[in-house]
């Protein structure tokens, strides 16, 4: 997943621009494989987690729900 490469990089744009996309893919699809990923995507965001961009995304990444 590549917001996954911005966390790792310790980049909020490109781990925000890129989790946005999925979480997009995974509201329209309502896939369920998605939303796991996006929630593992959150473990990694370590110190981005203080971007408020990125706790803003951790938000809406929990409200997912799982079908």
């Amino acid at each position: 997943m590549r917001g996954l490469l911005g966390a790792r990089t310790r980049d909020p744009e490109q781990a925000v621009a890129y989790a946005r996309e999925a979480l997009e893919l995974a509201r329209s699809s309502r896939s369920g494989y998605v939303a796991r990923r996006l929630r593992a995507l959150c473990d990694e965001f370590g110190p981005l987690s203080r971007d408020h961009r990125v706790a803003e995304l951790g938000a809406e990444i929990a409200m997912l729900g799982t079908p």
